[in-house]
């Protein structure tokens, strides 16, 4: 019986991304799985930047990891956290996170997607559908719960989906 046991959680500030992250910490729970939750900071290439505006980043982003493990922490789960930045070697976000994921030994990646279409897809990318490309660990896509108006930008529509789908791998159970 193959199942999961290390899942990894990659966060930002958005509710699609809180979504994912309360679908992982229920998967958790069901498997007995431990939880870690990152979050990366995009420097790399930013030249000049400056001291306070890195440090307000920094200190946010904690403060987002530390309530996330708090939450978790609360079902009694093995979790933890980790900040971590692109680099010249791991310049793109994706690249950040399925490197971390390889390196802690994840089975599975719970990855909040916005589910946009069009336009905004085109400008933007999507960090989830890079991570799902990139990763040779399966990943859990989880989408919005509702269709909201900040979902609607440039007249691309994000589509508000009611479940989550695995992508690449799926367990034998």
């Amino acid at each position: 019986m193959n199942t999961y046991s290390k899942i990894l959680v990659p966060l930002d500030t958005s509710s699609t991304a809180q979504t994912a992250a309360d679908s992982a910490i229920a998967l958790a729970n069901a498997l007995g799985a431990a939880l870690r939750f990152i979050t990366v900071m995009d420097f790399h290439g930013m030249f000049g930047r400056p001291t306070r505006i890195v440090e307000t980043n920094r200190e946010d982003a904690q403060a987002l990891l530390d309530n996330a493990v708090h939450h978790a922490s609360q079902w009694d789960l093995d979790v933890s956290a980790a900040l971590i930045e692109t680099n010249a070697q791991l310049p793109r976000v994706e690249d950040a996170i399925t490197h971390h994921a390889q390196q802690w030994g994840a089975d599975l990646i719970v990855i909040g997607s916005h589910g946009c279409s069009g336009v905004r897809r085109s400008l933007l990318g999507s960090v989830a559908q890079g991570v799902a490309h990139r990763s040779s660990i399966p990943v859990l896509i989880v989408h919005p719960q509702e269709h909201t108006q900040e979902q609607t930008v440039a007249g691309a529509q994000c589509m508000p989906r009611r479940t989550a789908h695995a992508v690449a791998q799926q367990p034998d159970f």
